[in-house]
């Protein structure tokens, strides 16, 4: 059990990473791809430990069989995990909608594909030379590595879960008063929001088209922000003090 912890835990990381450089690098900012605070994905941990269960019955199966497997395996996982998301939490982590051959916007033949070929590569190359320094771990040290482990990101699934509720309510709330909000106190309340709402912005459409208020309301607020802080700069011949200090 230690080492399935150990294991699941380090391929969502090294999910986290690949899904941070690649999503950075898409939106030309940093950003935290995670339905969780913290640096894991686990559909990479499902999926890496799914691949490593059935790997003894894929031994004796050719490659374009274990192919095959791996993209009916990546796509089962993936439109469960984009239909539970959608459905409890109101969350589109991903939206295929544009990308020919979708399902529900869920799933998509080409990204399939990837995981497919991703599965292959994992199986025959990476999994065992990962697997060789996972077994150097010393014996001792396992169990209580697997703890902290667990008991963070059970933690962060509370903790993101009520910060997800937290944000419905907030957007009722946001309709209610929506004329009479002032710049600080908005601010202040939709900061704790604000990584989901730039990381997911497809969340305007599975909450409700509230979420388009939201975000007007946000880029005004911002946009007089900066307008403001030109006029100081420019009276005070751009040598007054910083509001940021």
């Amino acid at each position: 059990m230690t080492i399935f912890i150990l294991t699941f835990s380090f391929y969502a990381f090294a999910g986290w990473i690949m899904e941070t450089i690649y999503r950075s690098i898409q939106q030309r900012r940093m950003v935290n791809p995670g339905f969780l605070s913290g640096p894991f994905l686990p559909i990479y941990g499902f999926f890496t430990t799914l691949v490593i269960f059935s790997s003894g019955l894929l031994s004796h199966i050719a490659w374009e069989g274990q192919f095959a497997w791996f993209v009916f395996l990546s796509t089962v996982l993936e439109y469960l995990a984009g239909w539970f998301f959608e459905r409890f939490f109101h969350l589109q982590l991903w939206d295929y909608h544009s990308t020919p051959f979708n399902l529900h916007g869920r799933i998509a033949l080409p990204y399939s594909l990837l995981w497919g070929v991703l599965g292959l590569v994992f199986h025959l190359i990476i999994h065992p030379a990962v697997q060789i320094q996972m077994l150097r771990i010393p014996i001792s040290v396992r169990p209580t590595l697997a703890i902290i482990l667990t008991t963070y990101v059970i933690w962060d699934i509370i903790h993101s879960s009520l910060l997800l509720r937290r944000l419905e309510h907030f957007v009722v709330v946001f309709q209610e008063r929506y004329e009479r909000l002032e710049f600080t106190p908005f601010l202040m309340a939709f900061s704790q929001f604000r990584r989901l709402l730039h990381t997911y912005p497809k969340m305007r459409h599975t909450l409700s088209e509230k979420m388009s208020l939201l975000h007007a309301k946000q880029e005004a607020l911002e946009n007089f922000l900066r307008l403001q802080r030109q006029k100081f700069y420019n009276s005070e011949g751009g040598n007054g003090p910083h509001l940021d200090d």
